[in-house]
């Protein structure tokens, strides 16, 4: 019998919905979600972590690596983020057909070592105020921007996608816990889970 993959996250949360992707379960909606914001758990998203000394010149996936750390771009179904002058992190957003790994030595494959989360919808910011100090809707900076820090004192790579909806990726070992202090802390926020359904309809709407 063929073992399935979990995420390290789970919802106490009716689920409306449920499909397999790749040996996942996956969530794509619950009974509950007329109003948000949502907490969604994306960590079944395919992610690459690629490294080299000039990583500014070269294309994993054919992919424009941004030219500055902190910079974001998406490009054909993938958010491609500059973290530092030799590292880039490249996360699937679902919009593409390619997630095979780019043929390269550079790339690693993260999907066992993070988990992804997303909070979507008009009360994202005051939700983030909740968890942490970091500024991370910027009105200076050009969405979508990297943010690397602690959220709720966990180290996080945080993506500003819109006014509307960040990313982050953690240590895999702190998925449960720290879902569950998100929904705490943010508890006035209305603040609820979320199926996959309703992040890949705000992509549609704001990437194609």
């Amino acid at each position: 019998m063929k073992l399935k993959r979990q995420s390290p996250i789970r919802f106490d949360a009716v689920v409306a919905e449920v499909t397999e992707h790749k040996d996942w379960q996956v969530v794509l909606a619950y009974e509950d979600e007329k109003e948000g914001p949502w907490l969604i758990d994306l960590s079944h998203r395919q992610r690459w972590d690629f490294q080299d000394i000039d990583v500014g010149s070269k294309s994993p996936f054919g992919l424009q690596v941004p030219a500055r750390p902190g910079q974001v771009s998406v490009q054909r179904g993938f958010l491609i983020t500059r973290m530092n002058g030799t590292q880039t992190a490249i996360w699937h957003l679902g919009q593409s057909q390619t997630e095979a790994a780019p043929d390269d030595t550079a790339c690693t494959d993260m999907i066992d070592a993070h988990c992804m989360l997303a909070v979507l919808g008009a009360g994202t910011p005051r939700v983030m105020e909740h968890l942490s100090n970091l500024d991370l809707f910027d009105p200076q900076r050009a969405m979508p921007f990297l943010t690397q820090g602690p959220v709720m004192g966990i180290p996080c790579q945080v993506v500003t996608l819109g006014a509307d909806c960040v990313l982050m990726t953690l240590s895999r070992g702190y998925g449960q816990t720290f879902a569950d202090a998100m929904q705490h802390a943010a508890s006035g926020c209305n603040l609820k889970p979320g199926g996959e359904h309703r992040f890949n309809r705000w992509v549609r709407s704001n990437f194609n």
